[in-house]
């Protein structure tokens, strides 16, 4: 039986392991959404919150979106008491937290939409981050005063 036990070991570590390395790599988006514009607006802005439940800060590197000609992280900041907008290279979800994106803060601005999206229509987003990881996001267009605190949550 010790024999048995020798052999066996090995593999209930790499077991163990491999589910602890899987529970570490979690990420998840909660209300997503893009912000309804007026029908001549080439531009759109997109918020959510992305949960981090790891035990390292992960970054979005990159956002691509069904619909847009391309998509970029920002953020607004106050200068001069003007209120701009700075382009993100990357996007920082610190260990065991989450980061929001939000009005008048972090956003993802999205640039040439292929045909006027309204509200209550859709748009696919893929957003990947450091690791490789990449997250699919459906992102729903709302009236920008809208109650946006229902919770869709998309898991990796």
């Amino acid at each position: 039986m010790y024999i048995h036990m020798k052999l066996l070991l090995p593999g209930l570590v790499l077991l163990a392991t491999s589910m602890n390395t899987y529970a570490d790599n979690a990420l998840e988006i909660e209300d997503a959404w893009i912000a309804e514009a007026p029908p001549v607006s080439k531009v759109m802005a997109a918020y959510m919150e992305i949960e981090n439940e790891t035990s390292e800060d992960r970054q979005a590197t990159s956002i691509t979106c069904s619909n847009f000609e391309r998509a970029e992280f920002h953020r607004t900041v106050e200068q001069d008491g003007m209120a701009r907008m700075q382009h993100q290279e990357a996007l920082t979800i610190p260990a065991h937290s989450e980061l929001k994106l939000e009005p008048g803060s972090y956003h993802i601005m999205l640039f040439t939409p292929s045909q006027r999206l309204k509200a209550g229509d859709t748009t696919e987003c893929t957003m990947t981050f450091d690791h490789g990881t990449k997250l699919d996001i459906e992102l729903e267009v709302k009236k920008a005063f809208e109650d946006h605190s229902h919770h869709e949550h998309h898991h990796h």
